[in-house]
């Protein structure tokens, strides 16, 4: 089990620095209204017709849309890359897309992990090209969430927020950041947003970047196998990863078939209480509010039983859409 460090710098602006390590994000002005054109143009020249719902290209299927999307977003956000960060590598770019419909909600998580967060920082910068409101989708974070525990992170573990994942978003603030703006997050801060409900698709860039020196990992978890009730397997990958893993499309819960595995690590897999909540931010729940509420009416007429699955295994496009039609029947 790994433990925090002090964040290595990677910020110019010391303010910002500061305000990243204490909330897990900053926000700032990214993309000019030019840019915001051609990053939208590039997206509609690219997309498949297929899209549906909430989806991230690193998933699509069709390598060039991936090849092309993560050099073209890199070259468009080269000018910003420089100004705002010192030390760093860019590694890949995508887009993060919300078509209209209830598809489009997802879930509280974290990001998967992709360096050795016992050293570095894995950071996104997550830039939307329209206004982000309630009705399309807005951005909701826990601020100080990436401190909560050291993780890891991927498809097949669990999360420590999953015990709690409607009370949580009691604590979590909407960031209606307006178009060209990037939130510049830890890719271990604990956030969701709600469906995107309007008439057009919410275009979102995605640019994931790290410390200079840092290198590329990931998590695989056997829960079915009983000599890894505390265990994580750690995979070393090469800077081309998320444009070649074949593995996101398909067979994501299977141990990864590239990379190097650097062996079996110690993992407490830490679990999120309601009272570790109202504790941490010294309130209690406001159970009032938000786009959950009508999941949480939806939960007390139905209660859910427990479920062991990992939050990827929940939320499948398939899944999504199945309970998407049962609420509706309901």
């Amino acid at each position: 089990m790994f433990e925090f460090k002090p964040m290595k710098r990677i910020f110019k602006n010391l303010q910002q620095q500061d305000e990243f390590e204490k909330n897990g994000f900053i926000i700032v002005d990214f993309y000019t209204p030019e840019e915001i054109e051609e990053v939208k143009n590039l997206y509609h020249n690219l997309h498949p017709k297929d899209e549906v719902g909430f989806f991230p290209s690193a998933y699509s299927k069709d390598k060039k849309y991936r090849e092309t999307t993560d050099s073209e977003l890199k070259r468009i956000g080269h000018r910003r890359f420089n100004e705002i960060f010192q030390d760093f590598q860019v590694i890949n770019g995508c887009f993060i897309v919300k078509s209209p419909g209830e598809s489009s909600y997802l879930h509280v998580h974290q990001d998967m992990t992709l360096v050795d967060e016992s050293e570095y920082t894995g950071i996104n910068v997550w830039t939307t090209t329209v206004d982000l409101t309630d009705e399309n989708g807005v951005l909701y974070a826990l601020p100080g969430s990436h401190r909560f525990y050291p993780t890891y992170r991927g498809h097949t573990l669990p999360g420590f927020y999953d015990p709690v994942q409607e009370e949580i978003k009691d604590y979590m603030i909407p960031y209606y950041i307006k178009a060209g703006q990037a939130i510049i997050f830890d890719q271990s801060i604990v956030h969701f947003s709600p469906p995107n409900d309007s008439n057009e698709v919410r275009i979102v860039s995605n640019v994931y970047l790290t410390h200079q020196e840092a290198t590329f990992r990931i998590c695989y978890h056997d829960k079915t196998n009983p000599d890894w009730k505390n265990k994580v397997e750690l995979f070393e990958q090469d800077l081309s990863f998320m444009t070649n893993y074949e593995q996101f499309g398909a067979n994501i819960y299977d141990r990864p078939k590239m990379g190097k595995s650097l062996g079996l690590f110690d993992y407490n897999f830490p679990k999120l209480t309601i009272e570790d909540l109202e504790n941490k931010f010294k309130k209690p729940r406001l159970r009032t509010n938000t786009p959950t509420k009508k999941a949480q009416e939806n939960q007390a007429n139905n209660p859910i039983q427990s479920d062991s699955r990992t939050f990827f295994e929940k939320y499948t496009p398939a899944n999504i859409v199945r309970e998407i039609v049962n609420r509706i029947k309901n």
